[in-house]
């Protein structure tokens, strides 16, 4: 389409140049054919576009047929430095859309890795869901999930660095790992939410953690202090669920145990509809606080019905905001799909968030459903 309008652009230049006075040069309109070419249209596009204007004009003009030799020479001189520019920003422009598809592909790799895609299945369970990032070109950010299939059975995570966006991904990759060697390592989830702690204390003790956070802090006296200021501030709230690996139940009902450490409770959501908020009477601190706590974190246990679910979220969803400052009803939204299969539930719940904020959601976020399945991992 591009290329059509570029093409009709330069016909009608010609045409009227062929109706107007030999005095009446038209050139520079007829250059600014490549021009936009280069901007709108491949890089071969705009090689074609530049070389038919270039023997257009000359074809039409001449070169040295004119009692003013020098103006035709100058105007032929001009229309080939205008086309060459063009080509040479169409090639610029092509290289660069290279490279960053390039850059685009090996993030979006990395990124990956870090977070697979959604749904996910274990023996045991079926968890799916959705991650929006809040910046642009990006495909996670300070939101965190993984779902591990172990000899203990199904381990998931949700969790919320605290903060948005790519600058988040330090700390969200050091409670991830710790999280996937625990799952397979240690039995209860107390002990994995305390090797995931652990994880995020060893990389507040990194040397990269610490040079990047000196960049932006004070030097000399008191950097210290302001280091470990950085670091308490960088906290990750989560949840953590388990289901014991054991012979599927005559009743279908899975046992679900999970860990609050400073996150929303999570939404049981009936067979039947009606959805319960699975709200902790002592909720735990986040990751990276736990040591101001005198108690350890303790765990819930919940009987996840056949054809119950059980959806977890991060504040990005809670707290997104409409234009007019209201805040997302997610109870209210939940308890009107709780009837609604898994994936119509989560492309309404996703399609709604979009409407309510007009798209422009102002922090990430990620949803999971998880519910009673059969399947590899």
């Amino acid at each position: 389409m591009p290329l059509a309008l570029v093409l009709v652009y330069l016909a009608v230049i010609v045409a009227v140049d062929l109706m107007t006075p030999s005095g009446l040069r038209l050139d520079v309109f007829a250059a600014l054919a490549p021009m936009t070419a280069a901007a709108l249209c491949s890089y071969r596009q705009t090689v074609f576009v530049g070389i038919l204007d270039f023997c257009v004009m000359v074809a039409h003009h001449g070169v040295l047929t004119s009692e003013v030799a020098v103006n035709r020479v100058g105007a032929f001189v001009g229309n080939a430095l205008m086309v060459g520019a063009s080509i040479a920003v169409a090639r610029l422009r092509r290289d660069g859309e290279e490279l960053l598809e390039r850059v685009r592909a090996t993030g979006e790799a990395a990124q990956r890795a870090l977070l697979r895609p959604l749904p996910l299945r274990t023996h045991s369970v079926v968890v799916d869901g959705f991650y929006v990032s809040s910046q642009r070109e990006a495909l996670i950010g300070g939101d965190l999930y993984e779902v591990v299939d172990t000899p203990y059975g199904t381990r998931v995570l949700i969790g919320d660095v605290r903060g948005k966006g790519l600058g988040t991904l330090g700390a969200g990759a050091a409670v991830l790992t710790a999280f996937r060697e625990a799952a397979y390592h240690r039995r209860s989830l107390e002990s994995g939410v305390e090797a995931m702690e652990q994880g995020l204390r060893r990389y507040h003790r990194s040397a990269a953690y610490q040079a990047r956070s000196a960049g932006g802090g004070r030097h000399g006296t008191g950097a210290a202090e302001d280091m470990a200021l950085r670091a308490s501030e960088e906290f990750v709230t989560a949840l953590v669920f388990g289901t014991e690996e054991a012979p599927r139940r005559d009743d279908g009902k899975v046992p679900v145990v999970f860990v609050d450490c400073g996150h929303l409770a999570p939404f049981l959501i009936g067979p039947e509809g009606g959805v319960r908020e699975l709200a902790a009477p002592d909720p735990g601190l986040p990751l990276g606080l736990g040591e101001l706590a005198a108690a350890s974190r303790t765990t819930q246990r919940v009987e996840l019905p056949a054809g119950g679910r059980v959806l977890a979220c991060t504040d990005g969803v809670t707290e997104a905001r409409a234009p007019d400052g209201g805040f997302y009803p997610l109870a209210e939204r939940l308890d009107t799909w709780a009837r609604l299969p898994t994936p119509e539930l989560l492309e309404r719940l996703r399609a709604d968030l979009d409407a309510h904020t007009r798209g422009r959601l102002q922090d990430d976020v990620a949803v999971l459903v998880m519910e009673p399945g059969a399947g590899g991992a």
